[in-house]
């Protein structure tokens, strides 16, 4: 007497394979087509990274560092380029080509860290051309843009002490006050507390 076999199932992946086996297929390609360019994109960064490194360590001079920045527009190679050119164009009295110079590192790079360094440095060259109040207005827009920066109590002091040259001692006073209250652990408090400028005047 012949007792019925009962038929056994596929496991459940093995229907589902069968089922699917195209999308299947088609996704898992699609992953490695991803990764592969997720790869080469990555690959290719470090390489250009290094490359505008070694291209910026070789620059010497202006045309060094425009050089750097023609070649890789977006690194941090640069961006670091770009203030070298901008303070030395300001060495060499040409403030206008050096605003224009931080103008660009500004559009380019606002959230770099040294990007404060491009307002302060546009504050000096209009304050050297004689543009105070422009000056005030590149420094005040410094602390407004980066209040937490480094650099960010250095700018109150200049601001200081333009307001200061231009006989407005209380506004002088108000922002050595803003200083070591706001920044008491910075150099530039330290200093400002040391000269006791911040109950007199800068």
């Amino acid at each position: 007497m012949f007792t019925e076999t009962p038929l056994i199932s596929p496991p459940p992946l093995v229907l589902l394979w069968g089922q699917h086996r195209q999308k299947i297929v088609a996704s898992l390609l699609l992953v490695m087509s991803l990764i592969f360019i997720i790869g080469v994109l990555f690959f290719w960064k470090q390489s250009e990274r290094l490359s505008s490194e070694r291209l910026l360590s070789a620059a010497r001079g202006l045309e060094g560092w425009q050089k750097v920045v023609r070649r890789y527009p977006h690194s941090g190679a640069a961006a670091n380029a770009l203030l070298l050119l901008a303070g030395a164009q300001a060495n060499n009295h040409s403030f206008e080509e050096s605003n224009k110079t931080y103008t660009h590192f500004l559009k380019s790079f606002a959230h770099y860290p040294l990007a404060v360094s491009a307002y302060l440095g546009k504050a000096m060259n209009e304050d050297a051309l004689g543009h105070s109040d422009q000056a005030i207005r590149e420094l005040q827009q410094a602390v407004a843009a980066y209040p937490k920066s480094y650099a960010a109590p250095e700018a109150l002091l200049l601001e200081a002490r333009i307001m200061a040259r231009l006989g407005k001692k209380e506004e002088a006073k108000r922002l050595l006050q803003m200083i070591t209250n706001q920044y008491p652990d910075s150099l530039v408090s330290t200093i400002v507390l040391k000269q006791g400028i911040a109950s007199s005047h800068p």
